[in-house]
């Protein structure tokens, strides 16, 4: 399907063209997808690409329709009409968080406005939410001096992310903790080791999600039905698991005890960057620190075995600034069309 902005004055001034698909459509493509995210400048890589982006749609949005419009070799814009009590937004792919950038590619925020542009055709949406801007003050005024004929552009809150920089292994990365989290470490595994505790590396994914599952279901998030148990996340994170290990991109560590599994952490990696997606324990072992240790076990082996230059530890929470060496922030416009 083939759509067109109409060269109105007040927008980009020529008639733009761009095909729509659909998700089924754009999976081939996944590989070009990726290529976009990876040339889109100052974005979230691993979250703006299909491996994240798909399945986050899917188990928490399928009833939005999805709009996907440009070309995977050139650039894509990656967004959804959700419709709320309160008015019909269009927002990116990804409908929870805000990792995600809207648009891929090179010039991505050149797709973006165009793909504004022919959206804005239609008078059925009243508000554009667009997440993952970069928290550049030029572009954010360039970006919304291009879409103000629409409305009142505003900022809106942003994400920000907490990464450690593992490029020189995993030595130089301890050295840069404080003192005291280091004697913390080293305590809670010399703890860890007296009630013998053994890590299993689980690169296939068959059975993995489900095991996992009966770990989660024994931690507080999973009585609290607050982790990976609840039925969206359970979606999201069983396709993902599926999507990763078919790549080989899967990298997961089972943490057992007297032959029980008691906790577990996971993620994947392309390019060098490992991707934190989640860790739990069940909470007989809450007096082990196995949060901690599996976080240290999984930088020392990703470190030696996987060539990993950066981990990405989501969302920034106080405990992982412990972790981590910077943060990357965003900033989110909002559109309110008059």
């Amino acid at each position: 399907m083939v759509v067109e902005s109409d060269p109105r004055p007040a927008g980009p001034g020529k008639r733009l063209t761009m095909h729509r698909w659909n998700l089924d459509e754009l999976e081939p493509y996944w590989m070009e997808l990726e290529a976009l995210a990876d040339a889109s400048p100052h974005t979230d890589p691993w979250c703006s690409g299909p491996d994240w982006l798909f399945p986050v749609h899917r188990a928490f949005a399928p009833e939005a329709e999805a709009i996907l419009l440009g070309d995977p070799n050139d650039g894509m814009a990656l967004l959804a009409r959700y419709e709320t009590p309160e008015a019909t937004v269009i927002g990116g792919l990804e409908p929870l968080w805000g990792f995600a950038s809207p648009a891929i590619g090179a010039t991505h925020f050149d797709v973006l406005v165009s793909a504004i542009d022919i959206l804005a055709l239609d008078r059925d949406w009243s508000h554009a939410v667009l997440p993952a801007i970069p928290f550049d003050r030029e572009l954010i005024l360039s970006l919304a001096a291009r879409l103000e004929y629409l409305g009142t552009v505003s900022l809106g809150e942003g994400i920000t992310r907490q990464l450690a920089d593992l490029s020189e292994g995993a030595a130089p990365w301890w050295e840069r903790r404080t003192r005291r989290f280091r004697n913390q470490l080293r305590k809670a595994r010399e703890l860890a080791d007296d009630h013998g505790l053994v890590y299993e590396t689980v690169t296939d994914h068959a059975g993995l999600f489900d095991r996992m599952l009966k770990i989660e279901a024994r931690s507080w998030k999973g009585q609290d039905d607050d982790g990976i148990t609840s039925p969206s996340m359970s979606a999201f994170y069983r396709e993902m698991i599926d999507r990763l290990g078919t790549r080989s991109r899967l990298e997961a560590t089972i943490a057992t005890m007297d032959g029980a599994d008691v906790g577990f952490i996971f993620g994947g990696i392309r390019n060098g960057q490992y991707r934190g997606l989640q860790l739990s324990y069940a909470q007989e072992v809450q007096s082990l620190s196995l949060g901690h240790l599996l976080q240290l076990h999984e930088i020392q082996r990703l470190t030696t075995a996987a060539g990993v230059h950066t981990y990405d530890l989501g969302m920034d929470m106080e405990y992982k600034r412990r972790w981590a060496d910077y943060a990357s922030s965003s900033a989110t416009l909002v559109i309110r069309r008059s």
